[in-house]
């Protein structure tokens, strides 16, 4: 996630998409993954080498020259194994992404966006596509130390080549075509994604679609829960340039843990059982969009409902009964001014659940508390 983030209200903040609400807080469902139109589940050990080579001391975590370009060279490979056609010109799975112009020098090149497309079998509507969508760069060396980036976001990436190759090796296409893109510079205020926006290989008002994810390997603060969060709405990650073209998306994320952005995030922290569930999970949703008769809408002004106020619950619920344990074992998680404010948002988030709404006056106290938490407990 970019470090320009001055708040980071994404975790609460859920929208719209085809008329309806999408949840902040989902639990993974088995029954909706097991209805994959292929026989083939993806597998924590599908998930597990890529992100072991991603994350690993050798790529400097993909921040240097030589890290990206050794990432860069690793997607390509997957793609051309899995017989994808190139996304941009020239058949070229690269899509130069240069800096600013300076006078009679020529422009330099920042950084590369990486990109496949499979075709769907509908000629009727295979010029339309989902994009599924996850960046691979990250921190690089910073003081000597190597920043891996494993659940930042090596775990999504491999969540997207994995995903590739399911629909890859699937017996029937889906109507529409897909991409699969790996957006660089996303840790450079979105640069990527905003020249691929600014630069689409494909019409914008074609993507019907864009999904993206970071963080999917572990939980919120490394809390006890079976949850991914789904946003439609929001300002936050490579979806951002999409919203601004008010293309739909959902953004898919664990949440924010202690070991974001420090040379921690390493590849045996990953929950790789988790992110394959979080790819099956994704593959469908790409599956049914691809196929479905209608395809989600824009909506300027998402609706909001009681989901925020349940999941701010949850939350708290789960970290108030974490720090009851650990005050159990003699480590309490919290200051008493951290547990003082938990417990206060708890108490006010019950409140207006058993009230059964949420007064409009009470919107900004939702998203005053989102960020205190993520600003102070995690």
């Amino acid at each position: 996630m970019s470090r320009c983030r001055t708040f980071r209200t994404w975790l609460l903040i859920a929208g719209s998409l085809i008329g309806r609400p999408v949840h902040a807080e989902e639990s993974m469902p088995e029954k909706l993954a097991q209805t994959a139109h292929s026989p083939s589940r993806i597998a924590a050990g599908d998930i597990r080498p890529h992100v072991e080579y991603l994350a690993s001391p050798e790529l400097e975590g993909r921040g240097t020259a030589r890290g990206k370009d050794l990432s860069r060279q690793y997607l390509i490979r997957q793609f051309e194994e899995l017989h994808l056609e190139p996304l941009f010109g020239k058949g070229s799975f690269e899509q130069d992404i240069p800096g600013p112009r300076a006078k009679n020098v020529e422009r330099p090149v920042l950084g590369k966006n990486i990109g496949a497309w499979l075709e769907g079998s509908d000629m009727a509507v295979r010029d339309e596509f989902i994009v599924l969508s996850a960046h691979y760069d990250h921190l690089g060396v910073e003081n000597g130390q190597v920043y891996p980036g494993a659940d930042d976001n090596a775990g999504s990436v491999a969540m997207m080549l994995e995903v590739a190759r399911h629909f890859a090796r699937a017996e029937n296409r889906p109507r529409r075509s897909l991409i699969f893109l790996s957006c660089d510079l996303e840790e450079k205020m979105l640069w990527g994604a905003r020249w691929f926006v600014a630069h689409p290989p494909r019409p914008l008002e074609k993507i019907k679609l864009f999904i993206t994810a970071e963080m999917i390997g572990r939980t919120l603060g490394d809390l006890p829960m079976k949850t991914i969060f789904v946003l439609g709405s929001g300002t936050r990650s490579d979806y951002g340039p999409f919203q601004s073209e008010k293309v739909p998306f959902l953004f898919f994320s664990g949440g924010e843990h202690a070991d974001y952005h420090t040379p921690r995030d390493t590849a045996e922290r990953v929950d790789c059982q988790r992110a394959a569930h979080v790819a099956n999970l994704i593959a469908e949703v790409c599956r049914r969009v691809a196929d479905a008769e209608a395809t989600p809408l824009w909506t300027d002004k998402p609706a909001r409902e009681l989901d925020e106020v349940r999941t701010l619950r949850r939350i708290t619920d789960l970290v108030l009964q974490s720090d009851d344990a650990a005050r159990d074992e003699g480590k309490p998680r919290l200051s008493p001014l951290q547990r003082f404010t938990v417990t206060n948002v708890h108490s006010r988030a019950t409140q207006i659940i058993e009230r059964g709404e949420m007064k409009p006056e009470e919107r900004p106290w939702l998203i005053r508390s989102a960020q205190l938490l993520l600003l102070t407990v995690f």
